[in-house]
């Protein structure tokens, strides 16, 4: 390595689109950016293939180069993936190698790169080890107790129960649209061979051949513990000057925020649900706001849905809300809406789960309780509701722990510089 510079780092990932629908891409975003700026030199590299996920859709421009690598979904596939990215990638002469998202393909990249230059994993969500992202057994409605790297045939029967697997494959291949994420997702694990005996004994030995793989919470890192000591549990961050507090007004109606996805089943509106209806039979007076990307009617006018939000105007919806609920049922890898209003300096009440419970500090910052628990939920929310001081204590208490500890130039401070070292 040329110890005259700093490392030259290849950013990889295989689902980069931008403008970002997602925390993954903002995360990968700010890390390579924010390294730039410290004077390493910085490339990413993505697939190009829009069939079934907008992979490499890339509008606006960002402030490192990006090199894409054209696909179709006969050529999505790991021995293409390797030879084209192990190409392109190789020609840049990288001194490291930082994979960002992907699933069941990334770990071949790690394969390929491992061998030739110090090669870091970012496991941003169950990548490998969930086929469907989740870490939650549909069927059952809990979350799993088993997953990829210790019970793969139980995996493989609960994304593709029946002769599914084989009918999907047909779909693939014939072109049929996917109806998200069964093709989408099906697509990358047949192509990996993930659903082979080859792909399954080989995946530990090259996760443990990794410079080091990086998770969001100590749940995730217990997945590879047994497979490699070179873990290092790293949170996402927060833009801190563009996520602000204004002076709120002590309103007779509080607003209560409950951001992200909410059409989504396992982000928890359901608890919500249940517990607002309480305290407002309580005889308690607020308004919900939800952020639905879908059509959702409530006959309750006390539920307002703001439709689907862009990302530049995020930061706006924390300005007119008192307290934000993040009550998610999967165990949340990080919950970067967390991070979003505590820099807000609005008080989170967060189910006490995944990344939630690390980054939300219990009668600190906000409340914790237990997720899916609506009664808990409720007397959480009610002590809130009722006290506008607890709220600016935990606003303020919220803020400050954004800033010292997730604000991004902490974040690549403290983690990353020690990671690409010189």
């Amino acid at each position: 390595m040329n110890t005259q510079r700093k490392p030259r780092i290849a950013f990889i990932d295989l689902t980069f689109n931008w403008p970002p629908v997602g925390g993954c891409w903002v995360d990968l975003m700010q890390i390579c950016s924010r390294l730039q700026s410290r004077g390493f030199e910085t490339k990413l590299f993505v697939p190009v293939w829009t069939d079934y996920y907008p992979r490499g859709r890339i509008e606006s421009d960002l402030p490192f180069p990006v090199e894409k690598i054209h696909f179709s979904r006969f050529t999505f596939n790991a021995y293409h993936l390797r030879k084209r990215f192990g190409k392109a990638v190789g020609e840049w002469k990288p001194d490291y190698v930082f994979l960002g998202d992907g699933y069941h393909l990334k770990p071949h990249l790690l394969d390929h790169f491992s061998k030739k230059v110090p090669t870091y994993c970012r496991l941003y969500a169950y990548d490998v080890n969930c086929l469907n992202l989740h870490y939650w057994l549909y069927d059952e409605g809990r979350i799993c107790d088993g997953g990829f790297l210790t019970d793969p045939d139980r995996c493989h029967r609960c994304w593709h129960p029946g002769k599914s697997f084989y009918k999907r494959a047909a779909k693939i291949a014939l072109g049929y649209p996917d109806q998200h994420p069964q093709l989408h997702f099906s697509q990358e694990y047949m192509s990996s061979l993930a659903f082979t005996g080859w792909y399954r004994k080989r995946l530990p030995e090259w996760l443990a051949r990794a410079e080091g793989l990086i998770v969001y919470n100590e749940f995730t890192a217990d997945f590879f513990r047994p497979i490699t000591d070179k873990i290092h549990v790293i949170p996402s961050g927060i833009d801190t000057a563009r996520f602000q507090p204004v002076e709120k007004q002590n309103r007779e109606r509080p607003v209560l925020f409950v951001p992200g996805r909410v059409n989504d089943e396992l982000k928890g509106f359901s608890t919500v649900f249940e517990a607002c209806k309480k305290l407002r039979e309580e005889g308690f007076d607020f308004e919900v706001r939800i952020t639905a990307a879908f059509d959702m009617h409530f006959e309750e006018k006390w539920i307002v849905n703001l439709g689907w939000v862009p990302q530049e105007k995020v930061p706006s919806l924390y300005d007119e809300v008192d307290i934000a609920i993040v009550p998610s049922l999967w165990v949340e890898p990080f919950g970067i809406t967390t991070l979003e209003a505590m820099a807000s300096g609005v008080p989170v009440v967060g189910s006490k789960i995944g990344g939630i419970a690390e980054t939300l500090v219990d009668g600190e910052t906000g409340l914790h309780y237990p997720s899916g628990d609506s009664g808990r939920l409720a007397e959480s929310l009610k002590k809130l509701l009722e006290s506008p001081d607890f709220r600016k204590q935990f606003g303020e208490s919220g803020r400050k722990r954004a800033v010292e500890v997730y604000d991004w130039e902490r974040v690549v401070d403290n983690h990353y510089m020690d990671l690409f070292r010189s």
